[in-house]
């Protein structure tokens, strides 16, 4: 008997050993480390297969919901591809081991990856059959609920910029851009649309101050403002959406609270008001789909602009939007056996038009308008960071042949370049090339220098995965550590310098940030875009296993996602993937707020459900405790009618008959019929 139960319980029992094996590898968690993170998802998904288990015990006399061919994929596909990720993420722990040892230990991470994984999954399911995070046309004010939002935010916002950071910081490349504003000297290697918002509001500030820190002042406070608006639409758009408010005003207390919003806010550099550009175009995509709003022509306006600045903005935008428009293309124009409405063909013919529209204007300005105005585009050498990391980590760890050498030569020294490699920044490297080489070598030979990184890497493909995976991990990776969280201070040159109206506040805020950093390994995950893109990445595979295409707006966000995996200066730079963080409620509100699929996904499901209605399904804990309620409450009015008749002199074919008729009439039932049965001295039980 005990053997029987033990082979039936023989899944579950694997299922906690691997578990176990998860937990105890990175089970000694260490600030800075990869482990925390993993730690935290160890014991999550614990918790998780013991809800799971209580559930399948509760429900073992029913029939188990059999998941269809799609979903069955989806979730294997997920699982296998959340395991290579933890595996490959954490190479560096396994690969100095024997070789053994070394597959024995990949091959546990890797499964014991997807279990947890699985269990995950099944856990958030579960519980999001339980609760709904939204509800169908909920009343709401629009203006109010902005009004409110952006009060609040910009509140926040400002105060900390005043008191603690005045006039904004300022880094770098910050100041790079200010004195292309002041010296008229101007370059697309930080984007010279921005450059010239930053110099617009600069003017307006000198007019009025005539003072060099209150005119960057002017910028700053106009970008707070842009950012603040931003977000507000967005909470304001998942209100009329109907999100729940809870869920909502969580959102917000997530905004105003959390120091890498509030830091951005003020950090005068591309990457902040790109987030925001990101969040604006997919909120607009979020609006027309789901047909909020009075008039969808200003969200096809917004649409557009907000298009345009998405590939303007970023070096890596105009990329991504490009596999942004391919792949709306393809999703909303697939062949299919049930057709679309024609008003729904329509609105996503319009979406596609509007975002090539869009396109086109970014090109038509970022390349014929610049050359006519003589400005530089950003170099070749900044886009081929991980060719060149992946050529230098060979020539540190191997070596080149002849004929690989002598094309390098004719690039960069390649002794300099590996003497100075980082495999987690690519600076050192590219700037080797960039001031002491022949970067002009690559656009003239592209075809020669293409074959030269194939024959690099396809002789030392291991090391190359190395090289791309310490360049790009710190994207798809949570365990990785930021390494700056907060900047305190100005370039001070230009006259610029940190003004600190209030040393106490600001005292303050440095302890609070410290404490979302170094000091707590829970809060520090704030600051872990791997992390964050775990959650998208979450919500788009819950998506696709419901059969539904909201992922749609997750596609911005991965999009960007797979340009860094191209293209990367840093394995784990904040600001680059800052707009995941800015899209984050909305993507995790239409991925897990719908539950209703499509028109055209309801109809290919319908044979589905009609087929797997006749079947018993695990019952859920809301029909669990309506069917108790509903059998307590017969018992308690048989007796009721019991003991009424009894002292009334009634036989008992009259307690019957009442019976009866109660239930032939069911609003009867649900009404007592005397003061006797809502009194609790009459009932016995």
């Amino acid at each position: 008997m005990l053997l029987k139960e033990l082979k039936k319980a023989k899944g579950s029992i694997i299922n906690f050993l691997l578990l176990a094996f998860f937990l105890i590898y990175f089970g000694r968690a260490e600030i800075g480390s990869s482990k925390t993170a993993y730690l935290i998802v160890g014991v999550f998904a614990l918790i998780a297969f013991a809800v799971n288990q209580f559930v399948r015990f509760k429900n073992v006399d029913t029939t188990p919901k059999k998941r269809d061919k799609t979903e069955l994929i989806t979730l294997i596909v997920a699982g296998v591809l959340f395991g290579l990720i933890v595996m490959l993420a954490n190479y560096a722990m396994f690969l100095p081991l024997i070789m053994w040892q070394r597959v024995i230990i990949a091959i546990l991470l890797f499964c014991s990856s997807f279990v947890v994984f699985i269990d995950i999954f099944l856990f958030v399911e579960n519980i999001l059959s339980q609760i709904e995070l939204r509800k169908d046309n909920a009343p709401c004010k629009p203006w109010i609920w902005f009004a409110v939002f952006f009060v609040l935010l910009a509140g926040i916002y400002l105060t900390v910029f005043y008191l603690c950071s005045y006039p904004g910081q300022i880094c770098s490349d910050s100041l790079n851009q200010i004195k292309q504003v002041l010296h008229g000297d101007y370059s697309n290697h930080h984007p010279v649309y921005q450059t010239w918002l930053i110099g617009l509001f600069m003017n307006i500030g000198m007019n009025w101050f005539t003072d060099i820190n209150d005119a960057v002042a002017t910028y700053t406070v106009f970008q707070i403002l842009f950012m603040s608006a931003c977000t507000s639409f967005m909470l304001t758009t998942m209100i009329q959406a109907g999100s729940r408010r809870i869920f909502t005003i969580a959102w917000l207390v997530w905004f105003m609270l959390t120091p890498c919003h509030v830091i951005f806010s003020f950090t005068i550099w591309k990457d902040s008001i790109y987030g925001a550009i990101v969040c604006l175009f997919t909120v607009a995509l979020f609006r027309i789909i789901k047909n909020i709003g009075k008039k969808q022509l200003t969200n096809y306006i917004l649409l557009s602009l907000s298009g345009i600045g998405f590939n303007l903005l970023r070096s890596n935008g105009m990329p991504a939007f490009i596999l942004l428009l391919v792949i709306l293309l393809i999703v909303f124009f697939a062949k299919k056996k049930n057709r679309k409405p024609s008003e729904e063909k329509n609105k996503r013919s319009m979406i596609l038009l509007c975002c090539l529209g869009a396109l086109l204007a970014a090109m038509i300005l970022k390349f014929p308008v610049l050359k006519a105005k003589n400005i530089p585009q950003a170099d070749t050498i900044e886009m081929l960071s991980i060719p060149v990391q992946q050529i230098t980590r060979v020539a540190s760890e191997k070596h080149l042949t002849a004929k690989e050498r002598a094309v390098m030569d004719r690039i960069g020294n390649i002794e300099k370049m590996v003497e100075r490699y980082n495999p987690r920044i690519y600076d050192y490297a590219r700037d080797v090339i960039r001031y002491e080489g022949h970067q002009e070598y690559i656009k003239e030979h592209p075809v020669e220098c293409f074959n030269l990184w194939l024959s690099v890497v396809s002789r030392h493909p291991l090391i190359a995965m190395e090289a791309w995976i310490d360049q790009t991990s710190g994207y798809w990776n949570p365990g990785n550590y930021y390494w700056m969280k907060w900047w305190d201070g100005v370039c001070e040159e230009e006259d610029l310098h940190l003004i600190v109206k209030s040393p106490k506040f600001n005292d303050f805020f440095h302890n609070y940030v410290k404490a979302f950093t170094d000091d707590n390994s829970v809060l520090i995950l704030t600051y872990n875009v791997g992390f964050h893109m775990w959650i998208i990445l979450f919500s788009t595979v819950y998506c696709i296993y419901k059969k539904r295409k909201d992922y749609i707006f997750a596609l911005p966000a991965l999009c960007l996602l797979g340009t860094l995996l191209i293209a990367t200066l840093m394995h784990d730079e904040f600001r680059f993937g800052y707009a995941f963080y800015t899209c984050l409620p909305i993507i995790v509100f239409s991925c897990l707020g719908y539950k209703k699929a499509d028109a055209s996904d309801e109809a290919a499901s319908a044979a589905e459900g009609a087929s797997a209605g006749a079947e018993k399904t695990p019952k859920s804990l809301k029909e669990s405790m309506t069917e108790n309620a509903s059998k307590l409450w017969e018992k308690i009015k048989v007796k009721v009618d019991a003991k009424l008749g009894a002292e009334s002199g009634s036989d008992a074919g009259s307690v019957v008959a009442a019976n009866g008729k109660a239930k032939a009439d069911p609003k009867a039932a649900s009404k007592p019929k005397s003061k006797a049965e809502a009194d609790p001295d009459l009932i016995d039980d």
